[in-house]
């Protein structure tokens, strides 16, 4: 009679959080997967001024998540940013308000390489199942997926720069932590519903220009202490 193999897989406190600004069509399945899920974590929302039925929609809620909200929209850097603020978690997973396929083992994919100690920063692109990762190589653009995790510890001191930074967050996040200690992960079966899936044609088009205005903007930002350097240093 063979016995089989049993891990056990202790997870310090996690805190999942989602920044949303007029997702009250999109939040409900998110949560709903990821509750479902039972993935041992508290979920936290922040309500970044949503002028649609986000509210009403997150009241539904109430007792299984926790919601935080900003009265007037600040931007995806300082929704994620009030989210570590308050979490009180050890890890924070940064997850899409617009996903579908959401399941345990993809939750568990982005916080495996921080727990086993391999890396503090995890980016995890959802991709068509059979998808090889080799392909994604000459694609950069997984550096703005919004599923990511890092140790909380090691964001707190950057909350004031990300506030300010709208969508270019995820650009300076990239860019901050070394590429040695940040892991790539694949989320097979999650889709993340893009622009056109889920924005008006007139809306999808404003929020495509003040993204590329955001990243645009930080790495402008990024690149002036190099530029500070050069000059110091002829």
């Amino acid at each position: 009679m063979t016995r089989s193999n049993r891990l056990e897989l202790i997870l310090p406190p996690i805190s999942i959080i989602i920044p949303a600004y007029n997702e009250a069509r999109w939040l409900p399945g998110t949560l709903d997967a990821l509750l479902a899920s039972k993935f041992p974590a508290e979920v936290i929302v922040v309500d970044d001024g949503s002028t649609d039925d986000t509210a009403r929609v997150l009241e539904a809620y109430r007792g299984r998540i926790r919601v935080l909200t900003h009265e007037v929209n600040r931007g995806k850097g300082a929704a994620m940013a009030t989210g570590i603020r308050e979490a009180r978690g050890e890890i924070v997973v940064f997850c899409d308000a617009h996903l579908r396929g959401l399941k345990r083992h993809h939750l568990l994919s982005l916080v495996l390489p921080l727990v086993e100690g391999e890396a503090r920063a995890v980016l995890g692109l959802d991709i068509p199942i059979g998808i090889s990762a080799a392909l994604l190589r000459p694609f950069p653009l997984f550096m703005l997926t919004g599923q990511r995790a890092y140790f909380r510890r090691d964001l707190l001191p950057l909350l004031s720069e990300m506030a300010s930074l709208g969508y270019g967050v995820e650009t300076f996040l990239f860019w901050h932590f070394p590429r040695e200690q940040t892991a790539l992960v694949l989320l097979p079966g999650l889709i993340h519903l893009n622009k056109p899936k889920t924005s008006s044609p007139s809306a999808m088009l404003k929020g495509y220009l003040r993204e590329t205005s955001d990243i645009a903007s930080t790495l402008a930002r990024l690149s002036w202490p190099a530029r500070g350097r050069d000059s110091t240093s002829a």
